[in-house]
């Protein structure tokens, strides 16, 4: 009776510790869990927030918000009468370091209209001239013409030409390639007005101030205006997060889903444990 009596001592105490171990894990996975419910829901609000601001610049480009009355006539409301195929921005890519001054190199180029032939210029010109809504360029892809071929970019230290920061992309690279004039971007203000003294084609800074020539000066902006390239390079970084964002969610679903079977699991296991003590 008393060996018995032992090894029912024993097995309790066995049965003992394992039900601690296994409450301790339970505990644990509990603690785990709600830290990544807390993940979960806060990517959830941030995946809101993004998917908001995506939207919210997609209908902005959608609808030619940042172009002018004109342009945005022609892209926008012409339904088919011209035959546009976008706008010139549409097919440009810059880094955000050199945004400003691409754009205040460009300035009302980046709105021209891209179409193929010229008569279908002509067609987007009575439009607006028909609703009074003010000037409108275009670019006429025209294969049969030879079109404008700017001469070879200077090369100074400290100075980029314009043509090496923009990426053209899409099926109208060679016209657009044709028709981008010759300018150059300095780091630095006084880079630039030594660089505008030895060519009169636009020198920008890296904060959008522009020299034409050692005599005309043009800058400033106000701090929350956004322009089309900046645009259309936010809406792609939104789209690569939100990506990102919605794989890590996904996962962070799947560990919850494995915790969640642990630590039922770790309950059942408790109350045998229990019944058995």
């Amino acid at each position: 009776a008393s060996e018995a009596l032992g090894r029912a001592h024993q097995a309790l105490d066995t049965v003992r510790l394992q039900r601690v171990e296994h409450e301790s894990g339970l505990v644990a996975a509990r603690a785990e869990h709600e830290s990544r419910a807390r993940r979960v829901r806060s990517g959830e609000q941030d995946l809101a927030g993004l998917e908001a601001r995506l939207a919210s610049l997609e209908e902005l480009v959608s609808t030619r918000g940042e172009f002018g009355d004109a342009a945005r006539m022609v892209l926008v409301q012409a339904n088919g009468r011209v035959g546009q195929q976008g706008a010139v921005a549409d097919y440009l890519d810059v880094d955000r370091r050199y945004e400003r001054a691409v754009e205040a190199c460009l300035g009302e180029l980046l709105q021209h209209v891209m179409v193929e032939r010229h008569d279908q210029a002509a067609a987007g010109l009575s439009l607006v001239r028909e609703h009074d809504a003010g000037r409108c360029g275009f670019v006429v892809i025209d294969p049969e013409s030879n079109g404008y071929h700017p001469r070879e970019a200077l090369r100074t230290p400290g100075i980029v030409p314009g043509g090496d920061v923009l990426r053209i992309i899409g099926p109208h690279a060679a016209t657009i390639r044709k028709v981008i004039p010759e300018a150059y971007v300095a780091d630095t203000f006084d880079e630039a007005v030594a660089m505008s003294r030895n060519t009169a084609a636009p020198v920008a800074t890296i904060e959008g101030d522009v020299l034409r020539g050692p005599h005309v000066v043009s800058g400033g902006a106000k701090v929350e205006s956004r322009g089309i390239l900046a645009t259309k390079r936010e809406i792609k970084e939104l789209r690569e997060r939100l990506t990102g964002d919605r794989a890590e969610l996904s996962r962070l679903g799947e560990e919850l889903a494995t915790l969640d079977i642990a630590i039922a699991q770790a309950a059942i296991a408790i109350a045998a444990l229990h019944a058995e003590q």
